[in-house]
């Protein structure tokens, strides 16, 4: 749809093309026509915005959607979309949390960086073995070489040397392992039976399990839980109250939206908890948030915020210091081609989740309790919702 015929039409082109959706879903009325609009036509809507939204979620089958965005730190937008429990009929609100996924991995490079900052951490401390931070306390045999050699900078930037592997390459990651043990036990089964593939610094390869480990590193230096340290040290601060680590999947938190697998909104159900356990992978995949929630920490951690500042200028250049071997991933930011524009985007297990830092001044992000792994342009699209309305001049944002 062209940004004229958006704003020349607005809802009246997109209510046909809703009933395709009712149908593909329950094959009755769901209402979710209806309650998306009404919601695009609250007052404060923008239109061109609601429409490129509407479209993907049509397009793709989403129940659910929660947009926040933001210009030089001032929260100038903010919308929800469709369901958050499609059963009952729950509407998504300002304070429905998702799943954040690997976006997790952010905050918990944030949390390493504040540790940096008040001089308890090195990015060149090793990890493992006698002089390592974490000791021997995992894993049963001797370290090999290259785990002792395992610094903190090569897990931040994901260059530890292997437990590398997404949803369709299991072999090296453990992340998928036995959901029934511990994160101790994980963690000692893992060194025990994984060993890394290359050298660590010397190669890119994605590790869920490097951050979780990072998670345990940042307990061990604080003293506190890896969760209590966020919320007190990084959360608390800026005024964060509802991010919080999941449950297992059948265990919602008070506001949690209840998350879909398919086009037919079938549910992740507590029968799935074998396949992914979300409690153990705390520092890696484990937090839930608001579309609010996550703006304020995007753009405090950016500098775009003047107040209760997380990072000082120090720590945020390290922060956003790409490595030799991947120059596209710093310490759990993404960099586009110019290295102006920082993003994560995340999708796994029913969520998807978006988080963006432009070099123009304007931050957003996007929760969704679905995920659509098997089609090709999914992402592609999720991500061009912003680009193209931010490129709309007919878009009229309420910035003073």
């Amino acid at each position: 749809m062209s940004s004229f015929a958006a704003k020349k039409f607005g809802i009246i082109i997109l209510i046909p093309g809703l009933f395709y959706l009712l149908t593909a879903c329950s094959g009755k009325d769901s209402g979710w026509g209806e309650v998306i609009t009404r919601q695009v036509s609250q007052p404060g809507s923008i239109l061109g915005v609601d429409s490129l939204v509407v479209n993907f979620m049509e397009n793709y089958h989403i129940p659910g959607l929660s947009l926040a965005v933001s210009k030089d730190g001032r929260l100038i937008y903010l919308k929800q979309y469709g369901y958050a429990d499609f059963s009952s009929k729950e509407e998504v609100t300002k304070n429905s949390l998702f799943r954040i996924g690997q976006i997790s991995q952010t905050i918990t490079a944030i949390a390493i960086m504040k540790l940096i900052q008040e001089g308890k951490l090195s990015l060149e401390s090793r990890v493992f073995g006698d002089s390592g931070i974490l000791g021997t306390k995992y894993g049963m045999h001797p370290y090999t070489a290259n785990i002792s050699n395992i610094t903190v900078n090569e897990l931040l930037h994901h260059t530890c040397g292997g437990w590398s592997g997404g949803l369709d390459d299991r072999v090296d990651d453990p992340k998928f392992r036995d959901t029934s043990i511990t994160k101790e036990q994980f963690l000692t089964w893992t060194l025990d039976n994984i060993p890394l593939r290359n050298v660590p610094g010397s190669s890119y390869g994605f590790s869920n399990f490097g951050y979780l480990v990072l998670g345990r590193i940042i307990e061990k230096i604080s003293g506190l839980s890896y969760t209590n340290f966020v919320k007190d040290s990084i959360l608390k601060p800026i005024g964060i109250s509802d991010m919080q680590i999941a449950g297992w999947l059948g265990d919602k938190k008070k506001n949690e939206v209840t998350n879909y697998k398919d086009r037919f909104f079938t549910r992740y159900d507590a029968e799935l908890d074998d396949e992914f356990c979300f409690p153990r992978a705390d520092a890696c995949s484990g937090w839930i948030a608001s579309a609010t929630d996550l703006l304020i920490l995007t753009d405090n951690v950016n500098r775009f915020s003047s107040n209760n500042n997380i990072l000082d200028s120090t720590s945020r250049r390290i922060m956003l210091t790409a490595s030799n071997p991947n120059e596209h991933f710093a310490c759990g930011w993404f960099l586009n081609d110019d290295f102006k524009n920082r993003y994560y985007m995340s999708e796994h297990f029913g969520q998807t989740s978006e988080m963006v830092c432009a070099a123009n001044g304007f931050s957003w992000v996007i929760l969704i309790n679905t995920n659509r792994p098997a089609i090709e342009n999914y992402l592609n699209e999720l991500d061009q919702i912003m680009w193209k309305a931010l490129s709309n001049p007919g878009i009229k944002w309420p910035i003073k």
